[in-house]
C-alpha cells in the first residue's frame, strides 16, 4: 500500500501535514533521517506508516512508559498488531511478547532505553527482522539536551546486532541545532539527514504577566476568554487546589498528576479531551500524546525549568491552527524558585552516595543483589530516613539514574496485580477442597487471560463488587491466597518505583565522573538563565526569542504576543494602517533616508509615530535597508 492508503484506511485522514510524506518516504527508502516537528505535528504516524508498509518488525525506543502503553492500545484498536516491553514486567510476559516479535506476530514492538541492554533482550534481537528503529524523544540521546537519559546512548548499538541497513528514524519536538547534531552523532547516521519544519506557530500568541494576584488574573482571564484550556503547575497538591478554586467560582475544572490510578487519569482525560471538563490543572505529567486541537489556552502559573518545556507545553494550544494562547501569569517570586530548584537539582555527591545507602538499607538489599529488581519506594520515608529534604532526594535519584546505578519509571503509581502460581489442575483442586476461595478463584480465571503466564492489573473493586463483598474482605483473602502460594498479589503502590541496572555496590564504589557532572550543572544553569531571560524581557518578540533559541535566525516579529502589541499597540489603530500604506508608497519610487521619510510622512508631524511604523515593517520583511543605510521595498 501507497503512505496515502495506510493512512486513510488505518487514520481516516485524506492527506498528510506539512512534511510528514517527505520524513516517511525517507525512512521507506532506507535512509537515517531525524525528524524535528513541534509539538502536534504528528510524529508517531511518520514511523507508524512505514512500520505498517515495510516488511518485518519497527523497534519503538520511547522512555515515556504511559505514553508506549497509550499508542499499543490506540494501535491495537485500529487493528495493528503492537506491543509494549518496559521495566517492571514479569519475565513471562516480557518472554511471551519477544517470541510473538520473532515470529512475526508483531509489526511495532514499543521498548523502554533500559531494556535495551538486557541480555534476553539482546539474545532475541538477533533472531528478529527488524526493519526500522524509531527513536522517540531522540532529544533524549544527547548530553547537550534538556532530558538526557543515559540509557539512549545503547541505542547505536542496535545495528552490531542487525547490520547498517536497518535505518533510524529519530524524532523530538525540541532540539536546538546543537543537539539535533549530537543526536545524528550518538545514532551514527551513515550521512546526515535533518529534515525540519519550523518551529514558528503564528496562531499563537506567547504572553507572560508578572501579577501579585495570580487567582484574580487566572479567573479574569478565564472568564473572559472561553474554550478548553490546561494550567500547568508545579506540584501535585497545587493541581488540586486550583482545580477546586475554579470549580468553586463556577468554571468546570478537573486535576491531572502522575500519582492518580491510570483508570482516573485516563477519566479525566477522557472527560477533559471530549469537552466535559472545560480546564484541566496537572503537573508536567499531563499532554505527551494527546491529541486535541482545539486547546484555547495553556496557562504557566509557574515558571518551567527551561524552554524547551514551555516551548513543548505551550505547543499543546491551538493545534487547530486557530488562534490561541500560551500565557504565563508569574510573581518575582517565580524566578528566585527557579534558581532554587536548579541548584536543589545537584545535591553533592556525598548526599547522592547517603542516599543510594539508605535506598538500599530500606530495601535490605545486600551487596551484589537486586539486579533488574524493581521496588517501590517511599520518598517521603527515605527523606526522613536519611535526614535530607524531599527535593534533595529525588534529585539524588535521578543523578543515579544518569549514572547507571538506578532506573526511575516516570510514574508514581503502580497498579494491584495478580499471578496464579499454580497449575490450571492443582488450582481447580484447591479451589474444589477450599470453598471459602472458590467463587474468587473461579471470578479471577474467568476475567483475566494469561493470568498464569505473567503479572496481570487487576481493580480490586470489580472484584469485590462481583462477589459482594467489601474491599478489605477481598484484600484479606487475596493476600492469604499469597501466602499460601496460590498467587502472587501485590496491591497498588503510589510510590515511585526504582529498578536496579547493576547489582547492589558499596558506596565507595559508586563512581561519578566530576567532568560530567560540572558540566551537566551549567547546562541546567545556562538554559535556567535562557528562560529567565525570555520571561523578563520587556520589549522584541517573544515568538522571535522562541525560533531564535532552537536556531532559526530568520524570523519576523509576531504582531501577537504582549511585547509586540506593546511595542507597536499603534499598529491596532487606522492611523497605523494608513501611515504604513503611504511609506510603502514614498519608499517604492526610490530609496529613501529615514530622517527624510519622517519629513514627507504627516508633513514631518510625530516623527516617533513614523520610526514605529518603519520597525514593524523591517521586522516583518517588508522593507529592507540597502548598503547606504537607506529604506527600500524588500
Amino acid at each position: 500500500m501507497l503512505p496515502e492508503e495506510v493512512l486513510q484506511k488505518y487514520w481516516g485522514h485524506k492527506s498528510f501535514r506539512p512534511l510528514q510524506k517527505e520524513i516517511i518516504e525517507s525512512a521507506l527508502a532506507n535512509k537515517d533521517t531525524l525528524a524535528l516537528l513541534p509539538t502536534g505535528g504528528g510524529k508517531s504516524v511518520c514511523f507508524q506508516i512505514p512500520a505498517l508498509i515495510k516488511e518485518g518488525i519497527t523497534l519503538v525506543i520511547s522512555p515515556l512508559i504511559a505514553l508506549m502503553k497509550d499508542q499499543v492500545e490506540s494501535l491495537k484498536s485500529k487493528g495493528i498488531e503492537a506491543e509494549a516491553l518496559y521495566s517492571g514486567m514479569h519475565y513471562n510476559t516480557i518472554d511471551r511478547i519477544l517470541d510473538n516479535a520473532i515470529y512475526g506476530k508483531l509489526k511495532m514492538l514499543y521498548i523502554s532505553p533500559e531494556r535495551l541492554k538486557t541480555a534476553m533482550f539482546q539474545e532475541r534481537l538477533k533472531k528478529m527482522n527488524v526493519s526500522l528503529i524509531a527513536v522517540d524523544e531522540a532529544h533524549c540521546i544527547s548530553q547537550w539536551g534538556y532530558d538526557f537519559r543515559p540509557n539512549y546512548l545503547k541505542i547505536s548499538e542496535l545495528r552490531e546486532n542487525l547490520g547498517v541497513n536497518v535505518p533510524f528514524l529519530a524524532l523530538t519536538a525540541t532540539a536546538t541545532p546543537e543537539v539535533a547534531e549530537d543526536i545524528q552523532v550518538q545514532l551514527n547516521f551513515n550521512a546526515p539527514n535533518l529534515m525540519q519544519k519550523s518551529f514558528e506557530r503564528s496562531n499563537l500568541a506567547y504572553k507572560i504577566e508578572f501579577t501579585e494576584a495570580k487567582r484574580d488574573r487566572l479567573l479574569n482571564y478565564l472568564s473572559q476568554n472561553s474554550g478548553s484550556g490546561v494550567i500547568y503547575l508545579r506540584s501535585r497538591l497545587r493541581t488540586k487546589e486550583f482545580s477546586d478554586f475554579l470549580n468553586q467560582n463556577g468554571i468546570s475544572a478537573s486535576f491531572y498528576h502522575a500519582g492518580l490510578s491510570s483508570e482516573e487519569r485516563s477519566k479525566r482525560q477522557d472527560d477533559w479531551i471530549n469537552n466535559e471538563t472545560r480546564i484541566i490543572c496537572s503537573t508536567n505529567a499531563f499532554g505527551m500524546g494527546i491529541d486535541k486541537p482545539d486547546v484555547r489556552s495553556v496557562i504557566h502559573l509557574d515558571l518551567p525549568d527551561n524552554l524547551e518545556a514551555y516551548f513543548q507545553e505551550a505547543g499543546r494550544a491551538g493545534r487547530d491552527e486557530l488562534s490561541a494562547e500560551a500565557i504565563s501569569f508569574l510573581h518575582q517570586s517565580d524566578v528566585i524558585s527557579l534558581k532554587e530548584r536548579v541548584e536543589a537539582a545537584f545535591p553533592p555527591i556525598n548526599m547522592v552516595r547517603e542516599v543510594y545507602q539508605g535506598i538500599c538499607n530500606k530495601l535490605q538489599l545486600a551487596i551484589g543483589s537486586g539486579l533488574e529488581e524493581t521496588f517501590g519506594i517511599n520518598l517521603f520515608e527515605l527523606a526522613e530516613h536519611v535526614s535530607l529534604k524531599l527535593n534533595v532526594v529525588y534529585s539524588a535519584m535521578k543523578i543515579l539514574e544518569l549514572n547507571n546505578y538506578i532506573a526511575l519509571s516516570e510514574s508514581m503509581f503502580s497498579p494491584s496485580t495478580l499471578r496464579i502460581k499454580m497449575s490450571h489442575e492443582e488450582l481447580l483442586s484447591f479451589s474444589e477442597n477450599n470453598v471459602n476461595y472458590k467463587e474468587l478463584l473461579h471470578l479471577i480465571l474467568r476475567n483475566y487471560n494469561r493470568i498464569t503466564e505473567g503479572d496481570i492489573k487487576v481493580q480490586e473493586a470489580f472484584l469485590s463488587k462481583s462477589l459482594k463483598i467489601s474491599r478489605l474482605e477481598l484484600e484479606k483473602k487475596l493476600a492469604f491466597l499469597d501466602k499460601l502460594e496460590v498467587l502472587t498479589y501485590k496491591k497498588q503502590s503510589k510510590n515511585p518505583q526504582i529498578t536496579f541496572t547493576t547489582p547492589r555496590m558499596d558506596i565507595d564504589s559508586l563512581y561519578f565522573e566530576p567532568g560530567t557532572y560540572v558540566n551537566r550543572k551549567k547546562r541546567a544553569h545556562d538554559k535556567m538563565e535562557a528562560i529567565i531571560k525570555f520571561a523578563t524581557k520587556d520589549s522584541g518578540c517573544r515568538s522571535s526569542e522562541l525560533l531564535t533559541y532552537f536556531g532559526e535566525t530568520e524570523t519576523k516579529r509576531c504582531g501577537v504576543c504582549d511585547l509586540c502589541l506593546n511595542d507597536i499597540n499603534v499598529s491596532l489603530s487606522s492611523d497605523f494602517d494608513t501611515a504604513k500604506k503611504e511609506v510603502k508608497a514614498i519608499v517604492k519610487n526610490e530609496p529613501i533616508s529615514l530622517k527624510d521619510l519622517q519629513v514627507k510622512v504627516n508633513d514631518g508631524e510625530n516623527p516617533e509615530f513614523v520610526i514605529n511604523v518603519v520597525q514593524w515593517l523591517l521586522d516583518n520583511k517588508q522593507l529592507r535597508l540597502d548598503q547606504l543605510n537607506r529604506l527600500c521595498l524588500e
